[in-house]
C-alpha cells in the first residue's frame, strides 16, 4: 500500500497532530510511506488565473513544488492529511495546497450525487480507489463540534463520508514530557486504529476511546490556563516556577476527597521559591503567602523536581541519594496516583521514591 503524508503544520516535524499520524503508521505497518512537510515547500498562493483549465490544460503556470505534490497525490492509494486546527479549519499554508489542486480538475459543470453543495467539477484523473485519512489536534479541551468546518471543506473534496477522521482535543499536552503516561495511552489507542484500519476498518470501540477526554474539561482547563504564564487578574506574567506548580495542581482528583484537607508545600530550594497546594473538596488552589500549614512537604532543587516529572531521574534513586527530601504526612507521596490521576512522571517516579521510604 503507497501512503502519502500531507503534514500541514507550520511546526513542521514537531507537530502534536503528527505524533498521531506516526502512531497511526505504525500500527498499519509496512507500506511505502512518502511525507510532504507543507512548511517546508515553496509553494505559492493560487492566482485564479485558471491557466489550468484553458491555455495550459492540468498545468498550473506557477513553477514551485505544487506540480510533486500532485505527483505524489496521483502516485498514493492513501492520503492522510495531518495538521493542527487554526482558527476552526486547517492551517493557512495547508489551505493553499488545497488550492493549488485546481489543475487536478476538469472545467465541465456536472452535479454531485452525494447532496453536497449545488455542483461540481469531474477530476481529471481517476481518483475512485484513493483513500483520505484526516487527522488532526486542537486546543480545546474537546474536538466535538470544532471541526464542522473542516468537515464541511473535505465533504467536498472527498465525497461525504468518503473519509476517515481522528479529531483530538487536548492537543497540546502531547508536547508536554510529564504528560507522556497519559498521551502515551492515547497513541497506543491511535496504533490500534490504525492496525483496524488497513484491517478493514477501525472498530467501533476504538471510536470510542479515541472519543475519550485526555483529561477533564475542568482539569485540562485550568492546566491550559496555567501554562501561559499570565496572571487570570492583573494579565501580568508569573514565575515560571508558579506556573508550573499551578498546572500540576490543576491535576488533582477532587474525587479523591476523604473528609480532610491537604496542604502540600513544596519549596524550591535553589530558587528560594515556595508554594502551598490547598487540596480540599472542592478541588485545588495554590497560594503563595505561606499562610497554611503544611500537611506534606517536599524540599527540592528546581531542576530535580521537573527533571523527575519528564522522567529523566528516578525519584526512588533522587530520593535515596537525598537528592530531595519528604517530611510530614507520607501518605500523599504514597497514593500520589490517587490524589493527582494520570500525572505522567510525577505520578509513577514520585510513587516509587514514596514507597523506598517504607
Amino acid at each position: 500500500m503507497k501512503i502519502l503524508v500531507i503534514n500541514g503544520s507550520p511546526k513542521g516535524k514537531a507537530s502534536n497532530s503528527l505524533k498521531l499520524t506516526k502512531a497511526f503508521l505504525e500500527g498499519m505497518r509496512d507500506n511505502e510511506i512518502k511525507e510532504i512537510s507543507v512548511s517546508g515547500l515553496n509553494l505559492l498562493p493560487c492566482k485564479g488565473c485558471f491557466y489550468c483549465w484553458g491555455k495550459t490544460p492540468g498545468k498550473c503556470i506557477i513553477n514551485d513544488d505544487m506540480s510533486k505534490v500532485i505527483e505524489d497525490e496521483l502516485w498514493a492509494d492513501i492520503i492522510i492529511w495531518s495538521f493542527p486546527l487554526y482558527y476552526y479549519n486547517v492551517p493557512g499554508l495547508l489551505k493553499t495546497l488545497i488550492d493549488r489542486q485546481l489543475p487536478m480538475s476538469l472545467p465541465f459543470m456536472t452535479d454531485r450525487e452525494d447532496g453536497i453543495g449545488s455542483g461540481s467539477h469531474p477530476s481529471r484523473y481517476d481518483m475512485s480507489g484513493k483513500r483520505h485519512i484526516l487527522i488532526s489536534t486542537c486546543g480545546f479541551y474537546s474536538a466535538d463540534k470544532n471541526y464542522d468546518s473542516v468537515k464541511s471543506m473535505f465533504d467536498y473534496i472527498c465525497g461525504k463520508d468518503n473519509y476517515e477522521t481522528i479529531f483530538c482535543g487536548q492537543g497540546e499536552l502531547f508536547s508536554i514530557q510529564e504528560l507522556r503516561g497519559r498521551t502515551d495511552e492515547y497513541l497506543d489507542i491511535v496504533r490500534k486504529a490504525g492496525s483496524e484500519y488497513i484491517s478493514g476498518g477501525i472498530t467501533n470501540s476504538t471510536r470510542t476511546k479515541l472519543k475519550e477526554l485526555l483529561y477533564s474539561k475542568e482539569v485540562y482547563e485550568q492546566m491550559a490556563d496555567a501554562s501561559w504564564g499570565i496572571d487570570k487578574e492583573d494579565g501580568g506574567r508569573v514565575d515560571e516556577t508558579l506556573s508550573f506548580t499551578r498546572q500540576m495542581a490543576a491535576l488533582y482528583n477532587k474525587d479523591s476527597y476523604d473528609g480532610r484537607d491537604r496542604v502540600l508545600e513544596i519549596c524550591y530550594t535553589d530558587l528560594g521559591k515556595t508554594y502551598q497546594i490547598l487540596l480540599g473538596k472542592d478541588g485545588s488552589k495554590v497560594f503563595t503567602d505561606g499562610s497554611l500549614s503544611a500537611t506534606t512537604r517536599i524540599d527540592t532543587p528546581w531542576d530535580v523536581w521537573t527533571s523527575i516529572g519528564r522522567g529523566e531521574i528516578r525519584g526512588d534513586v533522587a530520593l535515596a541519594k537525598g537528592m530531595y527530601k519528604v517530611t510530614g504526612d507520607f501518605s500523599l507521596m504514597i497514593n500520589w496516583d490517587k490524589y493527582f490521576g494520570r500525572a505522567g512522571g510525577h505520578q509513577k517516579i514520585i510513587m516509587k521514591a514514596a514507597k523506598s521510604q517504607h
